[in-house]
């Protein structure tokens, strides 16, 4: 798995995330794609015959183009974000631009569904055509290809479930809102020179990308599914867990069985230690088993878990910062109760100096099957390093 920044043009890097969302049925594609039909590991749809009826398909698509030629992943996200804004009213812009503060970072987001724990901004389903086409390409600049995949495969799970509980639930029951250091100047423009953050979140997926200049962080990113097994939806096959559970499945059957008794931890956890509103909430010191202590092939197990967490981001480096020999002997890796990463209760952790991942198996809510909740974050680029916990 690749965790380097892409070397193609920017425009037509745009053009591509518009056209693997077009085959989602998410967005307009501007001409000019690759294939992107084929299914992945990661969760993508195996066939692209079905399409959402409240996609933005035939919408225009033109204000994100004039974003392409920038020549940062910073640089295109600030213009994405403008642009989006400019298709709001000034009401609507008002009600997705808040202060860059700590409180207005970390109480809003959830996995419970968006009837139970409010979220700021304005839902996708609210948007018209014009405004939503425009979302979904800022929203896809801020991931790489392996997290649009992951994004798109979310909100169908919630499209899916939606059709067995439709309060709470829903492909577009998904917000979208600004962090500006400038808000109380300005509702209509982020700041090109100073911080911001996208914050992008719904029932089982958020994440918060972060800019100062350049984006620099994705996290917090909590990814949690159900079904967790393969679902069709629209006429699709998604399964958009699959990478994260397998990769960190494997890292744990690499161990020897004397490593995996080390790497128990006696405490059992019936979710995420560090999710939701328990920013900071890290353990004193590292617990499981170290990785430096490890062999070569058992570290790649490790890295590649990492990196489907990681690897979802776009551009802002921070798998290549978990990566380095330093880092990654100072990692841990840790689990409870049960390793298997099917059974009830079975959780599975990698601590490091900079990356924080959880995963945790829980009950079914809306289905009878058993569901994921996970967690990526980063100790010093949540929200991007603008507040202390």
């Amino acid at each position: 798995m690749t965790t380097t920044r892409s070397t193609s043009p920017l425009s037509l890097r745009l053009k591509a995330a518009l056209c693997i969302l077009a085959l989602a049925g998410l967005a307009a594609c501007g001409g000019g794609g690759g294939d992107s039909s084929s299914a992945s590991s990661s969760g993508s749809g195996s066939s692209s015959s079905g399409s959402d009826s409240s996609s933005s398909s035939g919408s225009d698509s033109s204000s994100s183009s004039d974003c392409s030629s920038q020549t940062t992943e910073g640089a295109k996200l600030t213009c994405l974000a403008n642009a989006f804004l400019a298709t709001l009213s000034s009401s609507q812009q008002s009600s997705v631009v808040y202060a860059l503060t700590s409180s207005n970072a970390t109480n809003y987001w959830s996995n419970l569904p968006t009837t139970l724990v409010t979220r700021h901004g304005i839902a996708l389903k609210d948007l018209s055509a014009t405004a939503k086409t425009a979302a979904e390409a800022l929203i896809a600049a801020a991931l790489s290809s392996q997290g649009q995949t992951t994004m798109t495969g979310e909100r169908a799970a919630d499209g899916y479930l939606a059709q067995y509980q439709s309060s709470g639930y829903g492909q577009d029951l998904y917000y979208i809102s600004f962090l500006s250091s400038t808000s109380s100047s300005s509702t209509s423009t982020m700041p090109s020179a100073s911080p911001w953050i996208l914050e992008f979140t719904g029932h089982h997926y958020t994440f918060l990308a972060s800019v100062d200049g350049d984006i620099i962080g994705l996290t917090p990113n909590f990814v949690g599914v159900e079904p967790r097994a393969q679902f069709t939806y629209n006429g699709t096959a998604y399964q958009p867990m699959l990478s994260r559970h397998d990769t960190l499945l494997a890292m744990l059957n690499g161990l020897s069985s004397t490593q995996l008794s080390s790497a128990k931890l006696s405490q059992a956890y019936d979710d995420v230690l560090v999710g939701p509103q328990k920013d900071g909430n890290y353990p004193s010191t590292q617990q499981g088993l170290a990785v430096s202590a490890l062999s070569d092939s058992q570290k790649a197990l490790v890295k590649a878990a990492i990196a489907s967490y990681a690897s979802d981001a776009n551009g802002t480096g921070q798998y290549d910062a978990y990566t380095t020999d330093s880092a990654i002997n100072g990692t841990y890796i840790a689990w409870a109760s049960y390793s298997d990463l099917s059974t009830k209760g079975s959780y599975v952790r990698i601590d490091g100096p900079g990356v924080w991942i959880e995963f945790s198996v829980q009950s079914g809510i809306v289905l009878s099957d058993n569901h994921y909740h996970s967690i990526w974050r980063d100790k010093s680029l949540d929200y991007g390093g603008n507040f202390s916990f």
